[in-house]
């Protein structure tokens, strides 16, 4: 069977992590770049911490210049797809004639591309074989040498403990409609900068008991910060405290002032 044959066969297939797939992406084929234009690329929270460092930029810069907001019609969860040049190749902005010019730092997607997946268990093809050049090479690989190799394994630990967050909507009966709500996702775990400023320069610290050893990490650390990010998610939209503790001197204090308020 031609090799054109064996893909068709394997497009419509569902492929767990031990199935094989031919592919390989270089600058020698025809379509080398033109699978970098007009496409919709959602990114994961740590696409973004690793894209503004490439850049040298501060991640709510990057989300300004380098993204659209989205919200979920169904959850009313907001997410980040990355902007396209508005040209009419809509090309992404990173792409050049050599090549991608961040591609240590490039995103979930375009890391996971040849294929795509749901819940990181079954995967199936993205790629078209009549577009798609690197579909016809030889190299073989499994979908787990694919992830392993494309540096997909430090997603799974972070997409683990954000599952229940990201389908927060799921402890509610309609969509999530506060726009406060919304903001408060958007900015925890797509915008780590000004996560930290409002855990460091607002009272929150004063509103909440955090351990010495997390605060040093999270000053510093966009990963741990995303993780304490998740956690005060939980606390906010499901009163789950995990390691935030409540001051409960800080919130008599603050009724007192509005019992105190309301009595002149």
């Amino acid at each position: 069977m031609k090799l054109r044959d064996q893909l068709a066969d394997r497009l419509d297939r569902v492929m767990t992590w031990d199935d094989k797939f031919n592919f390989k992406c270089h600058s020698g084929i025809d379509c080398f770049n033109s699978c970098c234009r007009d496409v919709t690329i959602f990114l994961h929270s740590l696409d973004v911490i690793k894209l503004r460092r490439a850049l040298k930029i501060t991640s709510t810069e990057f989300i300004e210049k380098y993204t659209h907001r989205v919200i979920s019609s169904r959850s009313g969860l907001p997410a980040i797809i990355l902007k396209m040049n508005e040209d009419e190749a809509k090309r992404c902005p990173f792409v050049r004639e050599t090549g991608c010019s961040v591609y240590e730092s490039r995103p979930y997607s375009c890391r996971l591309f040849p294929l795509d997946t749901e819940q990181g268990v079954e995967y199936t093809f993205i790629g078209n074989p009549t577009k798609c050049h690197g579909l016809l090479e030889t190299h073989e690989w499994t979908v787990e040498e694919w992830r392993r190799g494309q540096g997909l394994r430090e997603y799974d630990d972070l997409d683990h403990n954000l599952k229940d967050v990201m389908n927060a909507h799921e402890q509610w009966e309609q969509a999530i409609a506060d726009p406060r709500m919304q903001g408060m996702f958007l900015t925890a775990l797509y915008d780590p900068d000004r996560f930290r400023k409002f855990v460091f320069e607002s009272s929150f610290l004063q509103k909440f008991q955090v351990d010495d050893d997390i605060l040093e990490k999270i000053r510093d650390d966009d990963v741990a910060l995303l993780y304490f990010a998740a956690q005060w998610l939980r606390f906010s939209l499901f009163g789950k405290k995990g390691f935030l503790k409540i001051n409960r001197d800080y919130l008599e204090r603050k009724k007192s002032e509005v019992l105190g308020n309301k009595g002149q």
